[in-house]
């Protein structure tokens, strides 16, 4: 009897091995984005003598600190707002397609890094609405990824990953920032 029940849970077990290795493991899907757009913002930080240029600037600072000049060990704790033109091209003097605007706080205070959270509102014929991004943004890193959550008008739902890259920086006043957006959810 004894023998008898071996056999049969060998048995079984040999038929699900082997109906196992008839179903072979799916490839991994490969994704390929819906929409895809390359956009450049463009921001320039307030710092008490550039009022008529500036389109960012420090509304939150450390104990001891100013408004107008980032804060020293890796700016940490210092919380920016910003409203940026956005271009098609690296030209900060270029036609603005539409605003970037949000904030990013500096949080860490052993690197420059920040946390981003803004919106490219796009106001052309090509494009109207906005798209919603959030995100770590390790600033020393050449390229890094931030999350699209979402979007209004032309982008209503959309979803995907923007890798932005620092184009361009003039000391702690302007910076440029090239935006790599492709959207896999679009509705």
């Amino acid at each position: 009897m004894e023998k008898m029940k071996s056999r049969i849970t060998l048995s079984l077990f040999l038929v699900f091995l082997s109906m196992s290795s008839v179903h072979p493991m799916k490839p991994k899907k490969q994704y390929k984005p819906c929409k895809h757009l390359v956009l450049y913002f463009h921001d320039i930080i307030y710092n008490g003598k550039n009022a008529a240029n500036a389109t960012s600037a420090i509304v939150g600072a450390p104990e001891g600190a100013n408004a107008t000049i980032l804060a020293g060990q890796f700016h940490f704790g210092n919380v920016v707002v910003f409203d940026d033109p956005i271009t098609l091209d690296n030209n900060l003097h270029s036609a603005p397609i539409g605003r970037a605007q949000g904030l990013y706080i500096y949080d860490t205070k052993n690197t420059y890094t920040s946390w981003l959270g803004f919106a490219f509102v796009l106001n052309t014929t090509d494009h109207q609405g906005s798209i919603i991004f959030n995100g770590a943004d390790p600033i020393m890193v050449k390229t890094r990824d931030i999350a699209v959550v979402g979007g209004t008008g032309d982008f209503f739902m959309h979803r995907g990953v923007a890798t932005i890259m620092t184009d361009a920086f003039e000391g702690e006043v302007y910076f440029r920032l090239h935006v790599d957006i492709k959207f896999y959810e679009c509705w």
